[in-house]
């Protein structure tokens, strides 16, 4: 029993510590944050519209976390979350042709030379391609959102909260959707005193 507590309580250390990469500014009241502009967010080089589907996903993720969201910029609100997409990779998916059973049938090896160069950190053989009795099979990538943000004070002008994080997922909305949350949680709901 003590076992199973000491492992669950590093666990909750562990996430605890590795779970809120966000700074944030000492002393600023964010108790008092209850309307945020959704400003811009850069579109990373490969994907034109990434920038209005972060600033969508941000909506999104803001308004389930109750706070008042509005984009017109002459609209009044107490911040402004704006930033830039570092990283946009959709899942893909190829047609690899194998080289001809060496014995170790089931087993993908990277580098072959019909291999096409895949996008994504993971990389997983989905199996045989339906139709083809040639070896061929279907290789797949994770895809992959990095998303840089900030809150500016509208009021000061100040900094007050900056994130940057990555996250893949099966496919660019699970990708997005899940480094969003990620980010919009460590926006804390109140006054941060300094340590």
């Amino acid at each position: 029993m003590i076992k199973k507590f000491s492992v669950f309580a590093v666990f909750i250390i562990f996430m605890s510590c590795a779970s809120n990469r966000a700074v944030i500014k000492p002393d600023y009241d964010f108790a008092s944050v209850r309307t945020v502009r959704v400003g811009n967010f850069s579109s990373a080089d490969n994907f034109a519209n990434s920038g209005d589907m972060v600033q969508s996903a941000f909506i999104r993720q803001l308004l389930a976390r109750g706070f008042m969201v509005v984009t017109d910029p002459n609209s009044n609100a107490d911040v402004v979350i704006e930033g830039s997409v570092t990283t946009f990779s959709p899942d893909r998916r190829y047609l690899v042709r194998m080289p001809p059973d060496d014995g170790r049938r089931g087993h993908w090896r990277g580098g072959h030379r019909d291999m096409v160069e895949v996008g994504g950190s993971n990389v997983y053989d989905l199996g045989p391609a339906f139709g083809f009795n040639d070896g061929s099979r279907v290789i797949a990538s994770n895809a992959t959102v990095g998303v840089f943000a900030f809150m500016t004070d509208i009021r000061t002008g100040k900094v007050v909260w900056s994130i940057s994080q990555t996250n893949e997922g099966l496919d660019l909305s699970s990708a997005l959707d899940g480094v969003v949350r990620f980010m919009v949680r460590t926006i804390p709901r109140e006054n941060v005193t300094a340590r």
